[in-house]
């Protein structure tokens, strides 16, 4: 869990330090572009602090879109990160050990939520609500337990006609590329 937390941070505070540098420089210029346009006289000083304004509003629409894009990103991060519960994460290390284990029905519904779960974290990275490098730490990990013999079962199963393939919103034919 805490790697995943350090991702969360890694990536939010990449993402939204190069967008503020982008937004802050294109405001900046556009800003004293303005200014000395009004300066040499190719825009009415009236004119000077509507547009001013203007820009101001706009800028300030685009860091309140940055910060409701990463808010949104961290709830859905939590949201999944809570999902992916201790029960879930103790029943794939104890799988990785006994391999013959044979599942309840309860531990099987628990592998199936986390199919669900994986193809709502894909969902969310195809619309762009998630960034690559952390999907692609999820993906890492939904390939790792797919290679534990009770959860591929499962898997082939819940995956072995193209109606069933579609309820996972793409999830496997991204996991195709990669088994």
């Amino acid at each position: 869990m805490e790697k995943k937390n350090r991702i969360l941070v890694k990536t939010n505070n990449m993402r939204s330090h190069s967008t503020k540098i982008i937004s802050n420089g294109l405001f900046i210029l556009l800003s004293l572009s303005i200014i000395l346009f009004s300066y040499f006289k190719c825009i009415e000083k009236e004119l000077l602090l509507p547009i001013l304004g203007s820009f101001v509003t706009f800028y300030i629409g685009v860091l309140k879109q940055i910060s409701d894009e990463d808010n949104l990103f961290k709830n859905l991060f939590e949201a999944f990160n809570n999902r992916y519960d201790n029960k879930l994460n103790d029943l794939f290390n104890e799988l990785k050990i006994n391999t013959t284990k044979i599942l309840t029905e309860d531990e099987i519904k628990l592998i199936i939520d986390y199919f669900n779960l994986s193809s709502e974290e894909y969902l969310w990275y195809a619309k762009g609500r998630i960034p690559k490098d952390v999907w692609i730490a999820w993906k890492s990990g939904i390939l790792e337990n797919l290679q534990i013999p009770q959860v591929k079962e499962i898997y082939e199963n819940e995956t072995k006609t193209k109606r069933r393939e579609l309820s996972y919103y793409g999830l496997v034919k991204e996991l195709k590329k990669q088994i």
